[in-house]
């Protein structure tokens, strides 16, 4: 067999392996996600943190080429070895992680804490946070991001939540799929085959904090959706920026189960501003057959992989909310 053909069956062989392996709980808890995987996420961080631009973006351009490229020229095999190449590469590099167990299985867990009554008081909580912050934050709202805070207020709550080891952050990436995020609603998403974050460059000044934390969750071994935004309600509510605070409540009562009906008199004028500001962004932006297409699309890649309610998962939040109870420091108790 010639040595093209060998590499090219051994890329396939590659890929139908990633695909088709289920590592168990165990082995992604202490081999992958506390084992190769900080490894990998330190190593590529060295290179893609230099750069003012989303080397994700070129890696899939770049396997994108490759692949039209090979079926234009119906190279089957080569194609079907790009294929498999990209699927080891996405599964190894990142997605395993859906394998993890849940967050629950690491930290102090109170399933009867989740109950109607506490749901009632968490969010006549997280309005009384939202009226109190709203002017502070405003107050603020043209300073840019500090991330240095947000990734102290970070840190401390990811590795509470089960990451022995110290992930490392830097700020969003500007990215070719921002017209795309724009017209589908999609706020922000890490590229699994280098983990640069991105974020929507229609965000509006107050879902920043929030929406940064999650990406950053997701980089730090946390797959699943519940999950990231479980960690970056934390992150915000516990800190002393009051931006980086009204974030976290604001953007925790928006996953709350909605009311029939909010009186005026409930939020102050301010937050009905920002609400209003969110409808006025969607109404503008969101292309309403292309957001049902794009999030139909990623309900059924999150049901293949293992997080059987989709994109329903993002609301589960609230669960862990309620769910997980916080130390005098604001973070995660960890189970002993």
């Amino acid at each position: 067999m010639r040595r093209p053909a060998a590499f090219a069956l051994l890329a396939i062989a590659a890929g139908l392996f990633a695909c088709l392996w289920h590592p168990s709980p165990q082995w992604v808890e202490t081999s992958y996600a506390n084992g190769f995987y900080p490894q990998w996420e330190r190593a590529i961080y060295q290179l893609t943190s230099r750069l003012p631009w989303s080397l994700g973006d070129i890696a899939v351009l770049a396997g994108a080429a490759l692949l039209i490229a090979c079926l234009w020229r119906r190279r089957w095999l080569q194609a079907l070895a790009v294929l498999g190449l990209y699927a080891f590469w996405f599964e190894a590099s990142w997605a395993w992680n859906y394998n993890r167990a849940p967050i629950e299985t690491r930290v102090v867990y109170r399933a009867e804490n989740e109950n109607d009554n506490a749901l009632r008081a968490l969010r006549l909580q997280a309005i009384a946070e939202m009226n109190r912050l709203a002017p502070l934050a405003h107050a603020h709202a043209g300073d840019s991001l500090d991330y240095d805070e947000i990734y102290r207020d970070w840190l401390p709550v990811v590795r509470a939540g089960g990451d022995a080891w110290t992930p490392l952050a830097y700020p969003p990436k500007p990215t070719l799929a921002d017209p795309f995020m724009n017209a589908t609603g999609t706020t922000g998403y890490i590229n699994p085959l280098t983990l640069n974050s991105h974020l929507a460059s229609d965000l509006l000044w107050f879902e920043r904090p929030f929406t940064l934390a999650h990406e950053w969750s997701h980089v730090a071994a946390y797959a699943r959706e519940d999950e990231a935004n479980y960690l970056a309600v934390v992150t915000t509510t516990r800190s002393s920026s009051p931006v980086e605070a009204y974030s976290g409540w604001f953007e925790l009562f928006l996953y709350l189960p909605p009311l029939q009906r909010y009186p005026k008199s409930m939020f102050s004028p301010l937050v009905w501003s920002d609400f209003a500001a969110i409808r006025k962004r969607n109404a503008e932006r969101i292309n309403l057959n292309l957001a049902t297409f794009s999030w139909h699309t990623y309900n059924q890649y999150l049901k293949s992989n293992h997080v059987a309610t989709g994109v329903e998962n993002y609301n589960e939040v609230t669960r862990l909310y309620l769910g997980i109870p916080l130390d005098p420091r604001g973070v995660p108790v960890p189970r002993s």
